[in-house]
């Protein structure tokens, strides 16, 4: 009886051994897995950028030739090989350069892009003036210097001078990162006071006029017709049409579909004019990394 009872327990331990080493084995198989999709999608990464930066040139080098590279918002579609790849041209008097941008259009952004009520708007744009401006004392309607940030606990004080990058208003008490993702495809470096309604994405026409599809119907129209239907906007005090006034400062958004469905994006600033210590024609001002796109609201129509 005693040896029977001694071979049950010795193959109970077997089998609890055989199942143990299973788990271990099956662990095993799921992060060699793991590591192969991380590897496959770096892989995937790395082969966009190359593409990406392909058509960036390639679209770089054609606003240095054209007159009027920098005047008007436009698309393009191009084929490199079996590869596609649709890049979007946005003067910087497009979008929105919060450092100039006159009030009416810093709380359209924050309340018709950003979704804020009018009250909140007024506040955080009080706020963004009073990050950027030289002095400590707040001004405007809910605006705020370093003794309010610091009464209110803030881990950030104001700048009190012009911002070094976009994200920097993640600083501003308030300024949400929910908040700041909304607007953050909508702001620019070397704008204006208003937004250039020629040199604007259909996206921010349609936000900033409450009109859906009226940047697309803008751009689809005659050549000979759009100067017409621009000066219809243009007594807004959001937008201000300057037919021929070429930026040098342009922003490139170009997105490349993979294989799996994928979609990726690299977004560069470039100066259209060379300088002596670069190795372009152009100068480039700024580039983010290639990154993987989900919002569809972010896509480029040619």
């Amino acid at each position: 009886m005693s040896r029977c009872w001694q071979r049950g327990a010795a193959l109970m331990v077997v089998l609890w051994l055989v199942a143990g080493l299973a788990l271990v084995v099956a662990a095993s198989a799921h992060s060699v897995s793991g590591h192969v999709r991380l590897v496959a999608l770096e892989l995937e990464r790395l082969r966009a950028e190359a593409v990406l930066d392909g058509a960036l040139a390639i679209v770089a080098q054609r606003l240095r030739q054209a007159p009027d590279g920098g005047s008007a918002y436009r698309v393009y579609r191009l084929t490199l090989g079996s590869d596609v790849v649709d890049i979007e041209v946005t003067p910087a008097k497009g979008l929105v350069d919060v450092a100039v941008a006159s009030d009416e259009v810093l709380q359209a952004l924050l309340r018709d892009v950003g979704g804020l009520s009018a009250g909140e708007a007024l506040v955080i744009a009080s706020r963004i003036r009073d990050w950027i401006d030289p002095d400590d004392q707040p001004g405007g309607i809910g605006g705020a210097e370093a003794a309010q940030y610091r009464a209110a606990g803030w881990p950030f004080l104001p700048r009190n001078a012009a911002m070094e990058d976009d994200a920097e208003l993640l600083g501003v008490m308030g300024v949400t990162p929910d908040l700041y993702e909304k607007i953050q495809p909508f702001l620019g470096v070397n704008g204006g006071q208003r937004i250039d309604i020629a040199a604007a994405p259909p996206a921010l026409i349609d936000r900033l006029t409450g009109k859906p599809g009226l940047g697309a119907r803008l751009r689809a129209l005659p050549a000979e017709r759009q100067n017409a239907e621009f000066a219809a906007y243009t007594a807004s005090p959001l937008f201000e049409h300057r037919p021929g006034a070429a930026d040098p400062a342009v922003r490139l958004r170009a997105q490349w579909t993979g294989s799996q469905g994928r979609r990726w994006q690299r977004l560069v600033w470039i100066d259209r004019a060379e300088r002596p210590d670069t190795l372009t024609p152009w100068t480039t001002l700024r580039v983010e990394p290639t990154r993987r796109t989900r919002d569809s609201e972010q896509d480029i129509n040619p």
